[in-house]
């Protein structure tokens, strides 16, 4: 009721004469009688009857037609509860008595349309309507859009109005409230009526009934007491996770860019940060997945992501082996074969971390599976997983293993027309071939890498990835194994390194070319596989970022060019920049476990780098002993710690300190370090081609250099030591080692016929300026001249004295420079060339005092002439 309307008022004790009813119903559109059997309320103090319903609710109110009658009803209707004050008021037509029969109606759909408003009517004044009433609560009226029914019910709908409310059919003047309003009682309603809604007559009148629902009080509703207010508080966002799943991206996100700091440093503070952020990210994850609904594909997308995260930062076992299962459950049964394929992925690379041969037997079923299907990129995916994870396997890695995959790989590659597979399976065919034992693995691996070049061709290079430059790297590493040096190849790979784009992080795709897989989809891989800018797919690889691979190019020229000056030049720049990025933070974002990776690698590689310049330092060509010292200690002090806790860097670091004290002549320290156990032989019938065995013939061959002067006490182990040599040093795959081996046996076997010795020297020189290696040559004319020409009055002796000069020269050793310069002496006084006699003598004199004391000996200039020509090995 609007109360600024001028209501006229009603008669005292609530007494007033009914206007006449042009539509032939009575007041209130009842019957006389019914209104008779309705007994009067008991009024309230406030002025309503005890059973009033609260008016805090709406309320559906439907008045009657102008134009329809409603028969009396013959049931006794029953009176139903009331509903509690507070609560909203709900018509439920009461129970039909027994024995009743419905009659056959014919049903239709109604389609009802009730566009609530709700307006705050406000006074003059500015006041609410709430508060002009007195209590009166707020109404507001919205209308009912009905269809038409085509034909009129059996049994009429008798309807329940209030008369406190105003209608439109109504022709009488609107009243004021009645303090002693009589009870209404609902009929019953039809059969066909919904329980929940309120009962209603089908007309055929244009006008239409209206619904007017009541507002709830203030203090029962608190949002329309927000609303009156004009003060809505901020919404929610209708979807929770993607709330937590934002905020579980920063937190990682976070974490990722303090990884890169934490690593080098090794800061408390910044670890247990990471881990916190890390720790929240997690949270928020596990949070969705336990208390949200998802999508199956969305549920296991965000459980590969959680798993691989759990896996890759925390060591909670029974955690991962939860959420992988569930996972994998989940997509068996929903039919995600692409997201069970990264769990298993996944799945078999967490189970390697404990357990080698479990994770490789795990492999096979879902390799199996994807070969029945014919999900061949997944066949790819699996393999060259399980090949990764044999070359990974500690002490002894799985070379069978691996090759069987390959063949595999290479087998599906071929059948389907997949070059850059087939290139991809070549080139890591030729890698485990290198890293194998067996006596013609750098033949195999040779062919390997012409297989992989075969193809290479006719790819370009962003089809191939860093594969093309991990080619380049494996050959020269075969050249370098085999003792050779080959320039072109150097150059080739310094070209790829600085021309052809590397990715930031070392990631790059392997297309697949024909990747027809039935419907399996990879968008959701877990970063297993990526879709090129053609659309076809690419296989995820990851290899070095640009700036380390750019560091390994340094360290593999200077090791291709170690004959010549640049040599020592590419691994003082090599060096350089691993000292530059040790003590830099990387610029991109990543984990904490890739970081310490990353910084491990780039430690490990400045190792080398440094042993390498130890090993140049120490030599006579690159003289430059105190720089070997300062190298050697640093290599001794990192011993034992992460990542050097292998025993190939202790015996590294052994063999550095026996080169130099050999070279400053201290060669009681030299023959215990070449003696202890970590340069032991194999045992005879053993052939193993590793770094350890060849550290072992090195120091074997230096100390046969050593004690093969007959007034050495321990002469007589050289017999011993020759015969252990022999059949490791004759068959070997190194040029150097098969020619050191040569020399020293011309040098040190006095039992050798002279025929024998002149074959060995000859054969040695050639492949010595084969190899270019100045020092072997300067060697084997040395030993030849003193050996052969030393009292010969000859042409062919002055001109082999004028050749072991002129290389000892080129090489710039001091100690070969004083070895040829006493030769020289030598052979140009008995030749009758006193003059070239006298400028070899200052030459030598020159040499002499720069080269340590037990070179010399303190004896005499004719002596040390013998003992330069002939003892120096």
């Amino acid at each position: 009721m609007d109360p600024r309307y001028q209501w006229p008022q009603g008669y005292p004790n609530n007494q007033y004469g009914a206007p006449p009813q042009t539509n032939g119903y009575h007041a209130n559109g009842y019957p006389i009688q019914y209104q008779q059997q309705q007994q009067p309320l008991q009024q309230m103090p406030q002025g309503y009857p005890q059973s009033q319903p609260f008016q805090g609710q709406p309320r559906v109110v439907i008045p009657p037609r102008a134009n329809q009658t409603y028969p009396q009803t013959h049931d006794d209707p029953r009176i139903q509860p009331q509903p509690r004050p507070g609560q909203p008021q709900v018509m439920i037509p009461t129970a039909r008595p027994q024995g009743y029969i419905p009659q056959v109606q014919n049903q239709r759909i109604r389609q009802v349309q009730v566009p609530v408003q709700r307006p705050v009517q406000r006074t003059s004044n500015g006041a609410s309507r709430n508060e002009v009433t007195a209590g009166q609560p707020r109404q507001a009226q919205t209308p009912v859009q009905r269809t038409q029914s085509l034909q009129q019910q059996t049994t009429p709908r008798p309807q329940q109005r209030t008369p406190s409310l105003p209608t439109s059919n109504q022709s009488r003047a609107p009243l004021q409230p009645q303090a002693t309003p009589t009870q209404t009682r609902p009929l019953h309603s039809s059969p066909s009526q919904h329980p929940n809604s309120s009962p209603y007559a089908v007309s055929s009148q244009k006008s239409h009934p209206k619904v007017v629902i009541k507002q709830s009080t203030p203090h029962s509703t608190p949002n329309a007491s927000n609303q009156q207010n004009g003060a809505p508080s901020k919404a929610l966002p209708e979807d929770l996770t993607v709330l937590l799943l934002a905020a579980a991206d920063e937190y990682i996100n976070a974490a990722r860019g303090l990884g890169a700091r934490v690593a080098p440093v090794q800061s408390q503070a910044d670890r247990q940060q990471y881990y916190q952020l890390m720790a929240a990210g997690l949270g928020c994850m596990e949070a969705v997945l336990k208390k949200f609904n998802q999508s199956p594909r969305e549920e296991a997308k965000l459980r590969l992501r959680y798993a691989s995260l759990l896996v890759e930062e925390t060591d909670n076992h029974a955690e991962i082996d939860a959420v992988l299962a569930k996972g994998i459950a989940l997509c068996d049964r929903s039919r995600l074969l692409d997201l069970k394929y990264s769990m298993h992925h996944l799945q078999a690379r967490y189970q390697f971390q404990s357990n080698h041969r479990a994770a490789l037997k795990a492999l096979d079923k879902p390799i199996q599976d994807a070969e029945t299907l014919q999900h061949i990129s997944w066949v790819y995916a699996f393999r060259f997983l399980k090949l990764s994870l044999a070359l990974q396997v500690p002490g002894r890695p799985e070379i069978a293993t691996a090759l069987q995959q390959l063949r595999a790989i290479t087998s599906h590659a071929e059948r389907r027309g997949d070059r850059a597979i087939y290139v991809t399976s070549s080139t890591f065919e030729a890698m485990v071939h290198l890293r194998s034992s067996g006596s013609d693995h750098i033949e195999h691996a040779q062919r390997a890498i012409a297989a992989a070049r075969s193809q290479q061709l006719q790819l370009s290079a962003k089809q191939l990835g860093s594969i093309a430059t991990l080619i380049d790297c494996i050959d020269i590493a075969c050249t370098l194994r085999r003792g050779g040096q080959d320039e072109e190849k150097m150059l080739a790979l310094q070209q790829k390194v600085d021309k052809e784009p590397v990715p930031h992080d070392g990631t790059f795709g392997v297309l697949i070319e024909n990747n027809a897989e039935g419907g399996v989809s990879i968008s959701s891989t877990g970063g297993i596989f990526r879709r090129a800018q053609d659309g076809r797919d690419e296989l995820s690889l990851a290899w070095l970022p640009k700036k380390d691979l750019n560091m390994l190019a340094y360290y593999l020229s200077g090791l291709m060019s170690l004959n010549k000056h640049k040599g020592l030049s590419y691994l003082q720049e090599g060096f350089k920049l691993t000292q530059d990025a040790l003590q830099r933070h990387p610029s991109r974002a990543m984990s904490l476990t890739a970081s310490i990776t990353q910084n491990n690698w780039l430690t490990l590689l400045d190792w080398q780098l440094r042993f390498t310049l130890g090993l140049v330092t120490s030599s006579w060509q690159h003289e430059d002993r105190p720089v070997a010292r300062k190298h050697l200690r640093a290599l001794q002090k990192s011993i034992g710690s992460e990542p050097f806790t292998s025993e190939v860097h202790g015996r590294l670091s052994s063999y550095l300190a026996g080169i130099l004290d050999q070279t400053n002549g201290n060669f009681d320290s030299a023959l215990s370090i070449y003696g202890s156990d970590d340069f032991a032989l194999p045992a005879p019938g053993v052939h193993t081609n590793n770094l350890i065995t060849d550290l072992a013939i090195l120091a074997a061959m230096n100390r046969l250099l050593i004690l093969r002067d007959p007034m050495h006490p321990e002469h007589f182990l050289t017999g011993i030591l020759f015969t252990q040599l022999q059949p490791l040093c004759n068959d070997h795959p190194n040029q150097y080692i098969n020619l050191a081996f040569r020399i020293v046996t011309a040098i040190t076997q006095s039992d050798v016929p002279l025929n024998r010795q002149k074959t060995l020297m000859h054969t040695s020189t050639s492949t010595s300026q084969q190899l270019g290696n100045l020092q072997f040559m300067t060697m084997c004319l040395s030993y030849v001249t003193a050996r052969f020409f030393w009292d010969t009055v000859s042409e062919q002796a002055l001109r082999g004295t004028r050749a072991s000069r002129q290389i000892a020269n080129k090489s710039e050793s001091k100690l070969w420079k004083a070895v040829a310069s006493g030769i020289c002496m030598n052979g140009f006084s008995k030749n009758g060339f006193p003059n070239d006699a006298q400028a070899a003598r200052t030459a030598f004199l020159e040499m002499k005092d720069q080269l340590p004391p037990p070179f010399t000996g303190g004896v005499p200039v004719a002596q040390d002439q013998q003992l330069l020509g002939t003892e120096i090995f």
